[in-house]
């Protein structure tokens, strides 16, 4: 004990300090900076390093912009400077000292720093971005400088898809949409937003930021596809990324129609028709259903005509003949075989010079190409029907083929026999 009062008396002799010389760090004086996990290099140091000691306790700082760079990288080199990095204002967001957090940030979680600046309500909506969530804004940030906006960390189109592999458009075919091109912030908040898959916007609307012109047309369409309306409204069809297929659809047109028509339609006045299995089971196949273009016939944005049908055509299975009603068919076929009584070569379907076509359709209750035909498969060469819907009778048509015409005994009329050959 005698020992340490002689030490204790000859330190105060000497004026000397109770501690090192180059410590700041005392019982009496930041005692504080003890309890920290992480402690600034320099502090342990001598705090000299960065304090300018100018009289016993004062300090002053010689050059506060660039003190931190006498040590650490210069951050002010890059395109986009982070503004506290600018200004020279490190202590904004790390402690100078110590804490007990990492890279001596001032709070727990990166996001925490980052709102004392940046609006926090805009980025915590109802559906919030993974590293958003985990307030790891550096997940895509660089925090002091980049060569890119927003201080992204990587081109935006690259940086969304070091994550997001299964997007990346470089292995999506020679389809891409266009805003991929521009980066994927044109349809989603990186950060949080109100819809479903941080969409700016809900789906469909997103859509009609560019393609205003297809959803103005299928919201004032009389008959309106029911995809558009619901669920993923344009994305159940088109793949909204990239893709292989034209139109960017998710597959080819057959198949991406037949994802929901692989069941009977409701309502339908065929009763339990089921496009899908009709295809299956029926050998001839009417010409677009073959070449796997259903949008030939049928409009998959709305229409005004009745079925999405691209032009006119009857939609009762009786009805007075018009040209004008039969658009849709004389896209493709000659609207003489319609008006023509007498022909040797513009139909099969004659009785020797006779048109069979204008006996039944030009007439007052003329009967529509789908009494007879069935437009999209068909056991029968040129798709001809076994059955048609006839209020709740399946009215048999009992088609006989001969190899210079045929037969039918159809439910309206006793059987008739034609022939191709000249009568004598």
């Amino acid at each position: 004990m005698k020992i340490f009062y002689l030490i204790f008396a000859l330190l105060i002799v000497l004026n000397l300090p109770l501690v090192s010389q180059d410590s700041c760090i005392t019982t009496k004086c930041h005692k504080d900076f003890k309890a920290f996990k992480s402690l600034h290099a320099p502090v342990e140091e001598d705090c000299t390093n960065c304090h300018e000691q100018v009289e016993k306790h004062k300090f002053k700082f010689d050059d506060r912009e660039n003190l931190c760079i006498q040590c650490h990288d210069d951050k002010k080199e890059g395109k986009v400077v982070h503004e506290a990095v600018g200004s020279g204002s490190c202590t904004d967001c790390h402690d100078p000292h110590g804490n007990k957090y990492s890279s001596l940030l001032k709070e727990d979680r990166i996001d925490k720093v980052c709102f004392e600046c940046h609006d926090q309500d805009e980025m915590v909506k109802k559906f919030i971005h993974g590293p958003m969530e985990s307030g790891e804004c550096t997940m895509c940030h660089d925090a002091h400088t980049s060569a890119n906006a927003k201080l992204l960390k990587s081109p935006q189109g690259k940086l969304c898809t070091e994550c997001h592999e299964d997007k990346d458009i470089s292995k999506m075919g020679k389809n891409v949409h266009a805003p991929m091109e521009e980066g994927c912030s044109e349809c989603h908040n990186p950060h949080s937003s109100e819809f479903e898959h941080q969409l700016k916007t809900e789906q469909g609307k997103v859509c009609a930021e560019c393609h205003d012109d297809i959803v103005e047309k299928s919201l004032k369409a009389k008959v309106q596809h029911k995809p558009l309306n619901e669920g993923r409204k344009c994305g159940n069809c088109h793949d909204p990324h990239g893709t292989g297929m034209a139109k960017l659809l998710k597959t080819d047109l057959m198949n991406v129609c037949l994802n929901c028509h692989k069941k009977p339609l409701e309502n339908s006045p065929h009763g339990k028709y089921n496009i899908a299995d009709v295809l299956k089971k029926n050998k001839f196949k009417h010409g677009p259903v073959e070449d796997g273009e259903c949008g030939s016939c049928h409009n998959a944005h709305g229409s005004d005509h009745f079925r999405l049908l691209i032009n006119t055509y009857p939609e009762k299975m009786y009805t007075k003949y018009d040209k004008k009603s039969y658009l849709l068919c004389f896209e493709c076929h000659d609207d003489s075989i319609a008006r023509t009584a007498k022909t040797v070569a513009l139909t099969d379907f004659r009785d020797d010079d006779k048109n069979l076509h204008f006996v039944h359709v030009n007439k007052e209750k003329g009967r529509t190409c789908r009494f007879c035909h069935e437009v999209h498969a068909s056991n029968s060469p040129k798709q001809i029907r076994e059955k048609v819907k006839f209020g709740k009778w399946e009215l048999p048509i009992g088609f006989k083929k001969t190899s210079t015409g045929g037969s039918c005994a159809p439910g309206c009329h006793k059987p008739y026999t034609y022939s191709r050959k000249e009568k004598k």
